[in-house]
């Protein structure tokens, strides 16, 4: 199994390993493999069909991005699993399958359950350039830089519609608001103020069910949170990992 994982910081650092959303791409950490790389050795996994990870034929998408992921951990000494919207369902999954191989977990604009709107599906059908759009509108704050958006909207041009809509269905059928608070991992979660997608509501629900996590929410920021905000979710990060890492 051949996963691409972006990886930049000192080769004897502590870990920390980042998951993609619905689409995304190891482009999604750009700002965190920048910023975090002088304390930690920094990854940003591409999922199978992802980015330069090829695409495998797959029936169960929700394990086999599992094993993707397991097939970055299970390489490394207890590293830090942080994952965005998608990416942060699937690290709550592996958290409660593998609790034993992480230090700790980082979940941003993401929840314990994630519906998704059926006009979603209906536009990477039948109109893909819609779906782009419809993700430039609501991914950021309203006053995100048009640039960083703009450059947004080009990355996801790059997945094709059926991965997204096989990543989209996952999403859909992610329920573990009975299970989430069996996570006894430290936890930092971080929440734009203004995400449209993953409301701050989620967050404060995933707070008060993780007992070792800390809530973070970042002013003028919408679900692109680290994207929009890398120095504030950067510093957010690089506080707590440092605390657990300590800990060890």
């Amino acid at each position: 199994m051949k996963v691409n994982v972006e990886s930049t910081g000192p080769l004897d650092a502590r870990d920390i390993v980042f998951v993609h959303g619905a689409g995304g791409s190891a482009a999604t950490w750009f700002m965190q493999l920048r910023g975090l790389s002088l304390a930690f050795r920094v990854h940003a996994i591409e999922l199978n069909g992802h980015g330069r990870s090829p695409n495998r034929g797959i029936e169960d998408t929700r394990s086999a991005y599992l094993e993707d992921i397991h097939s970055v951990v299970a390489e490394m000494d207890q590293p830090i699993l942080g994952g965005h919207s998608m990416g942060g369902a699937l690290t709550q999954l592996y958290a409660l399958e593998h609790p034993d191989s992480l230090s700790g977990i980082i979940l941003i604009g993401t929840g314990a359950r994630l519906r998704v709107s059926p006009a979603i599906f209906d536009l990477l059908e039948n109109d893909f350039d819609g779906y782009v759009q419809a993700l430039g509108e609501f991914m950021f704050d309203k006053n995100a830089d048009p640039r960083m958006v703009e450059a947004s909207m080009a990355e996801a041009k790059q997945c094709k519609p059926e991965i997204i809509g096989r990543d989209f269905k996952m999403c859909d059928e992610f329920d573990i608001m009975d299970a989430v608070g069996q996570i006894s991992l430290p936890c930092l979660i971080i929440a734009g103020e203004s995400d449209l997608m993953t409301p701050v509501k989620y967050s404060q629900y995933l707070s008060g069910q993780i007992s070792s996590s800390r809530l973070a929410v970042i002013p003028d920021a919408g679900h692109a949170v680290m994207l929009e905000k890398p120095r504030e979710v950067n510093d957010e990060i690089r506080r707590w990992a440092k605390e657990v890492l300590t800990r060890d």
